[in-house]
C-alpha cells in the first residue's frame, strides 16, 4: 500500500488530469441522459382491447372475451387474466410472472391472440405496459365557431405529421367528435314511391365506388392504364349520381334515378361516440403526444413546444392551438428540486467538515470529491443505458453521505495531529492512510453487498427501485475508487502544505467524556441489555405507524374519472362534464381543465356514460394538490349529486396504478359463480361500509352497459321470410346508419353513411317501427317480433375465468392502509357473506404487503449476510454479533423519526433503513478492524476501547455530516423530492441513533460477550 501511495504522489498530476477527464466525460454524459419522471422500465403486464360496433354484452362475452381469455391464460408465464366485457368493448389485462421477459411474452401473446376469430369489423389493440404509452403532453385545437370534426383535417394533415417528424415521438393521437362524414338521409316516402328498399341503395352506392381497373392500352409509344371512375367527386356530384333504381318499365328495365331524388345529402360530423372539451372554448380537439421508450422526454417536450408555436401561425381562421398540460415542468421541477437538495446537502456537509477540521483546504478537498464521484457515477449509469429521473438521482443523493464518509475518513486519518516538517508529515500521512484504506475498501464492499438483494425484488417496488439500488451501489464503488485515487493525493498535498492546528477544547471535552462513558460501560457491560431494551421499544412504533405503498407526491395535476347514470348518452355525459369543468375553473388554484367522453385517459374506447377530466393547477398553487382534489370532489358532488362514481387521482399516481394493476388504495374483490349474486352482495357490503363512516371514499364498481331494447322475432317473421339479421339491418339503417363507400377531398377520406329518416322514436312507440317485407309492403315491428325494454344490462368482470365484483376504498385521513384493511376484514366477518363468495383485499394494499414482505426479507437477509461477513472479516463471532446488534438497533431511530414527523411507513422508508445499515457498517468495521490491528484476531477489551477512541472523531464527523446533509430532503425543498422525503427522515433518525450504537453500544456489547465467553472458557 505504501508503494501504491508513493506511486500516486509521484504521478499526482497525471492522477489529477485523469480525474478531470472523468469529470468531463460525466458532464457530457449528463447532458445526453434521457430525463423523465420515472425510469424507462417495462411492467410484466399486457393490455388487450377489442372494440366492435356496440355488440351486446352477452355476444361479446361468448364470441370475444371467453376465447381471448382461454388463449391468454394458456400462454406460458401468465399468472392472472382479468377481463371486463361491455357493449362492443372487451378489455383484457394479462399479468405475467416475475422473471418472464416482458417483450418476448408480449410478442408471443400477440401472435396467439391474432389467431382468435373476431366478429366482422372488430378492431384489436395489444399494448405492453410501459410508461411511454401515456402522453407526456396534451395540446388542443380550440375554437368558438369551428367544430372538432371540421378541425380534423388540420390535425391530420398539418399538425400530426409535423410533430411525428420530431425524433423520439412515439404517437400523436387526436380526440374529438371524429372525421366529417357524408350523410345520405333516405326519405321513406320516396323509397315507397319507387318501390325501393335501403339495401338496393346501399348496393348501388358500393357499385359506384371506383375507380376500377379496366386493362392496359399501348398506343403512341406509351402505355395507358384503363380505369373506370364512376366515383363522385363531391357532395353535389353524389346527389346527381344516377343509379338504376327507378320504376321498371314494361320490359322490366329500370330508369336511372338520381340519388338526390330519394335522399337529402349533406356533410357533417359523425354520430356522437366521443367528444372533447377545454375550459373556455366551445369546441376542442385534444392532441395527446407520447414519447418512445427510453427517449429524452424533457428534450422532446421542448422541441414539441417550439414546433407547436410555429404551427400556431398557420391555422384556419378562428382556430387556435393551445397547451393544456406538459409534464416537462413536472420533470424539471422534480429533477431541479432533487439537484438543489443534493447541492445543499453537500454544502451543509462541507460546513460540518470545516468546523471539525478547521482547515479550509481539507474541507474543500472533501467537497471536491462529491461532484467528481457524482459525475463518474452518471457516466457509468449512462453507459448502462439508464436515464436521469427521480429514482436514479434519488439513489445518487442517498449515496452522498457515503461519498463524504470516504473522503472524511481518509482526510481525517491522514491530517490528524501531524508533527515535523513537510516531508515528515507526508510520511506520517502515507503510513496512516496505508492502514485505513484497506479497511475502508472492505467496508465499502460490505456495504455494496447489502444492496444486492434489492436487485432481486419483484413487483412494482422491484421494478421502480431496482435502478435506485444499482445507482447506490455504483455511487458507493465510484466514491471508494475516488477515495483510493484522488483523496490520498489531496491529503498528502494538504499535509505538506502547513502545520496542523491544535485540538480545540470542545473536542477534548467531548472525547474525554466519551471515553469515560465508554470505559464505564465496558466495565459494567450488563448496561447494554436495558439499553437494547429501550432501543427495541422503538421498533414497537411500527405497530402504530400509518403504512403506505409509496409516498404522497404533489404533482400539480390530477385526473377526475366520473360516471353519469346508466343509460346516459355521450351528449348527456358531455354536458355533465362541461358543468364539472366550470366548477373546477372557479377554484383559484386551477389553471386549465380538459374533458374527454367516449374514451378514457387509458383506452381509446369507453362506455358513453364515462368521462375523464384532467385538472391542471397553477405552477405556484397555494393549496396542495391533495387539498384541491378534496375540495373539488365535494364541489363536484354538490353540483351533480346523481353521479354513479367520482374519483380524484394524481395523474402520475394513476398511471402507476394502471401499470401495476392496482386501481385504488384498497380494493375488495368478491369472487363467485353468479355475477348477479356478486352484484347484490357487493351492494349490501358497500352500504355497510358507507354506514360505518370509517373510510374516506367508497366506490362500488358495478358497471352497466345501459338499458337495452330487445327484439325477438316471432314465427310470423319467418313466414314472411324475415330472418333476425334482415330485421337487424333494417333497424340499424334507421337508428345508426350503414357506411357504403366514401368520397375523397384531397387526402381526406369522408365515409358515406346511409340512413333512413324517421320521426321521433321512444321505447314506448318503438313497436310501431315500419319494417319492409320482401314483397315491398311495410308492417309494424310488433307484428313480426316481440319488443321489451331491459333495464341496465350489467357489464361482466372476470379474473382467471371467474366472475368478480370489486369495491374501491380510500382509508380515513391520516390512517394507514394496514389499519384500514383490518377494519375491512372485521366488517366482512360481521356481514356473514355466503360461503360460495370469497372476499379478498387488493389494490395498493396488496402491493404494499408484497413489498413489505420483500423488504423485510431483504433487511433480515442483509443482517444475516453481515453476520457472516463480519465473522469472516473479524475472525471473531463476538465482534460480529456486537457489530450486527448495534447496526440493527439503529433502525429504531428511523421508525421513531417517522412517527415524530407524521410520515407514513412506506417502501422508500424501508430503503432508508437499508441505507443506515450500509453507512453504519463502515463505523463498526473501522473500529473492530483497527482493534484487530492492535490486539490480534481476538482483541482485548482495551484494544477495542482504544480503537473506538481513535475512530471517535472521524465517525462523529461523518455521522453529523450525513445527518445534516439529508436535511434539505427531509424538510422538503420544493415538491419534486417528495418521493425521497421518507427516505431522508428515516436516514436522519437512524444515523442519529447509529452514532450511539456504533461508538458506545458496539464496544460495550463486545465487552459483555468477551466477559461471558471468558467465564465460559474458564469454567
Amino acid at each position: 500500500m505504501k508503494r501504491y501511495l508513493n506511486f500516486l504522489w509521484t504521478n499526482r498530476y497525471s492522477v489529477l488530469l485523469a480525474c478531470l477527464l472523468a469529470a468531463g466525460a460525466g458532464w457530457f454524459a449528463l447532458q445526453g441522459m434521457p430525463k423523465s419522471v420515472f425510469p424507462s422500465v417495462v411492467f410484466p403486464k399486457v393490455d388487450v382491447l377489442i372494440h366492435t360496433d356496440n355488440l351486446p354484452v352477452r355476444f361479446m362475452l361468448l364470441e370475444v372475451t371467453e376465447p381471448m381469455e382461454e388463449v391468454a391464460k394458456g400462454e406460458p408465464g401468465v399468472r392472472m387474466v382479468r377481463s371486463q366485457t361491455s357493449n362492443g368493448i372487451t378489455k383484457l389485462h394479462v399479468y405475467f410472472n416475475p422473471g418472464v421477459n416482458p417483450d418476448l411474452a408480449y410478442l408471443m401473446l400477440q401472435a396467439r391472440l391474432a389467431h382468435v376469430p373476431l366478429p366482422t369489423g372488430a378492431q384489436m389493440s395489444v399494448r405492453l405496459m410501459t410508461p411511454n404509452i401515456y402522453p407526456f403532453a396534451q395540446y388542443a385545437l380550440v375554437s368558438n365557431h369551428v367544430g372538432s370534426a371540421a378541425m380534423m383535417p388540420t390535425f391530420a394533415f398539418s399538425i400530426r405529421p409535423s410533430i411525428l417528424s420530431i425524433p423520439g415521438i412515439y404517437r400523436v393521437q387526436g380526440t374529438g367528435r371524429g372525421w366529417p362524414e357524408v350523410d345520405v338521409n333516405l326519405q321513406p316516402r320516396r323509397l315507397a314511391q319507387y318501390h325501393l328498399n335501403p339495401d338496393a341503395v346501399l348496393y348501388a352506392l358500393k357499385a359506384a365506388q371506383g375507380p376500377f381497373y379496366s386493362g392496359i392500352l399501348d398506343a403512341y409509344h406509351e402505355q395507358f392504364i384503363l380505369a373506370t371512375t364512376p366515383r363522385p367527386a363531391n357532395v353535389a356530384s353524389l346527389g346527381r349520381l344516377t343509379l338504376p333504381l327507378g320504376p321498371p318499365d314494361s320490359s322490366g328495365a329500370r330508369t336511372p334515378l338520381p340519388l338526390g331524388a330519394i335522399a337529402t345529402i349533406h356533410t357533417g360530423p359523425p354520430p356522437i361516440v366521443r367528444e372533447a372539451a377545454v375550459g373556455g372554448y366551445q369546441h376542442a380537439l385534444l392532441i395527446n403526444i407520447s414519447a418512445q421508450q427510453g427517449a429524452n422526454v424533457s428534450a422532446i417536450a421542448a422541441k414539441v413546444a417550439t414546433r407547436i408555436q410555429a404551427l400556431s401561425h398557420h391555422l384556419p381562421q378562428g382556430v387556435h392551438l393551445i397547451k393544456v398540460y406538459d409534464l416537462n415542468h413536472l420533470i424539471h421541477s422534480s429533477l431541479h428540486d432533487t439537484w438543489i437538495a443534493l447541492v445543499l446537502g453537500s454544502a451543509i456537509a462541507w460546513v460540518v467538515v470545516l468546523l471539525f477540521l478547521r482547515r479550509w483546504e481539507g474541507s474543500l478537498a472533501t467537497l471536491l470529491v462529491v461532484p467528481l464521484a457524482v459525475l463518474a457515477t452518471l457516466l457509468i449509469l449512462r453507459t448502462l443505458g439508464f436515464g436521469l429521473n427521480v429514482i436514479t438521482l434519488g439513489g445518487i443523493t442517498a449515496a452522498i453521505g457515503a461519498m463524504i464518509d470516504h473522503a472524511i475518513v481518509v482526510l481525517e486519518s491522514g491530517l490528524h495531529t501531524l508533527k515535523g516538517d513537510g516531508r515528515q508529515r507526508r510520511q506520517q500521512t502515507a503510513r496512516r492512510m496505508a492502514r485505513v484504506l484497506p479497511l475502508m475498501t472492505l467496508a465499502t464492499l460490505t456495504s455494496c453487498i447489502i444492496f444486492i438483494p434489492l436487485i432481486l425484488l419483484t413487483g412494482t417496488i422491484g421494478i421502480l427501485f431496482r435502478q435506485m439500488a444499482l445507482a447506490i451501489v455504483i455511487a458507493l464503488i465510484i466514491s471508494q475508487i475516488v477515495a483510493l485515487v484522488l483523496t490520498p493525493v489531496l491529503t498528502i498535498w494538504i499535509a505538506s502544505r502547513s502545520q496542523p492546528t491544535r485540538r480545540r477544547r470542545a473536542e477534548q471535552y467531548f472525547r474525554k467524556h466519551y471515553m469515560r462513558s465508554l470505559v464505564w460501560g465496558m466495565r459494567h457491560s450488563w448496561i447494554a441489555i436495558p439499553v437494547l431494551g429501550i432501543l427495541a421499544a422503538g421498533w414497537l412504533s411500527m405497530l402504530v405507524l400509518p403504512t403506505a405503498f409509496l409516498p404522497h407526491w404533489d404533482e400539480g395535476i390530477f385526473a377526475v374519472p366520473f360516471r353519469t347514470p346508466v343509460g346516459s348518452s355521450v351528449s348527456d355525459t358531455y354536458r355533465v362534464g362541461k358543468l364539472l369543468m366550470r366548477v373546477a375553473l372557479k377554484n383559484p388554484n386551477v389553471k386549465q381543465v380538459s374533458l374527454v367522453v367516449g374514451r378514457s385517459l387509458d383506452n381509446p374506447y369507453s362506455p358513453p356514460n364515462k368521462g375523464d377530466l384532467i385538472v391542471l393547477l397553477h405552477n405556484h398553487h397555494k393549496a396542495s394538490t391533495r387539498s384541491v382534489m378534496n375540495t373539488l370532489r365535494h364541489a363536484f358532488r354538490d353540483a351533480v349529486p346523481n353521479l354513479m362514481s367520482l374519483a380524484t387521482q394524481q395523474l402520475m399516481a394513476r398511471r402507476l396504478d394502471d401499470l401495476s394493476g392496482s386501481h385504488a388504495p384498497l380494493q375488495i374483490q368478491l369472487f363467485g359463480a353468479d355475477s348477479a349474486i356478486l352484484r347484490e352482495d357487493g351492494k349490501r357490503l358497500t352500504t355497510v361500509l358507507e354506514r360505518s363512516h370509517l373510510f374516506q371514499a367508497i366506490n362500488f364498481r358495478s358497471f352497466a352497459a345501459g338499458p337495452e331494447v330487445a327484439i325477438t322475432p316471432s314465427a310470423t317473421a319467418y313466414i314472411y321470410g324475415l330472418t333476425p339479421s334482415v330485421i337487424a339491418q333494417q333497424v340499424e339503417i334507421r337508428f345508426w346508419g350503414q357506411t357504403s363507400g366514401f368520397l375523397t377531398h384531397g387526402e381526406q377520406i369522408m365515409p358515406i353513411r346511409v340512413n333512413v329518416s324517421h320521426g321521433s322514436r321512444t321505447p314506448l312507440n318503438f313497436r310501431g317501427l315500419p319494417i319492409q317485407l320482401p314483397s315491398g309492403t311495410f308492417t309494424p315491428l310488433q307484428s313480426i317480433a316481440t319488443v321489451h325494454l331491459r333495464g341496465a344490462v350489467p357489464s361482466i368482470s372476470r379474473q382467471n375465468l371467474v366472475p368478480y365484483a370489486d369495491i374501491n376504498l380510500s382509508p380515513a385521513k391520516g390512517e394507514g392502509l394496514s389499519v384500514a384493511a383490518e377494519k375491512i376484514r372485521t366488517i366482512i366477518r360481521q356481514l356473514h357473506l355466503p360461503k360460495k363468495i370469497i372476499a379478498t383485499i387488493g389494490g395498493n394494499y396488496r402491493e404494499q404487503t408484497h413489498s413489505f414482505e420483500q423488504m423485510g426479507f431483504v433487511l433480515g437477509g442483509s443482517l444475516l449476510l453481515l453476520l457472516v461477513l463480519f465473522g469472516l472479516q473479524f475472525g471473531s463471532q463476538k465482534a460480529a454479533i456486537a457489530a450486527l446488534i448495534s447496526i440493527g438497533a439503529a433502525a429504531s431511530g428511523s421508525l421513531l423519526a417517522l412517527l415524530a414527523t407524521g410520515i407514513d411507513l412506506d417502501s422508500t422508508a424501508f430503503l432508508g433503513i437499508l441505507l443506515i445499515f450500509a453507512i453504519a457498517v463502515n463505523n463498526v468495521i473501522l473500529i473492530f478492524s483497527r482493534a484487530q490491528q492492535m490486539g490480534g484476531p481476538n482483541p482485548h477489551r482495551l484494544a477495542v476501547a482504544l480503537a473506538a477512541r481513535q475512530r471517535f472523531r472521524p465517525i462523529l464527523m461523518t455521522m453529523v455530516a450525513d445527518v445534516l446533509g439529508f436535511l434539505p430532503l427531509a424538510i422538503g425543498i420544493g415538491h419534486g423530492n417528495d418521493l425521497l422525503r421518507p427516505l431522508a427522515v428515516a436516514v436522519m433518525g437512524g444515523l442519529t441513533i447509529a452514532m450511539v450504537t456504533s461508538l458506545w453500544l458496539a464496544p460495550v456489547l463486545y465487552s459483555l460477550l468477551y466477559d461471558r465467553f471468558s467465564a465460559f472458557t474458564k469454567g
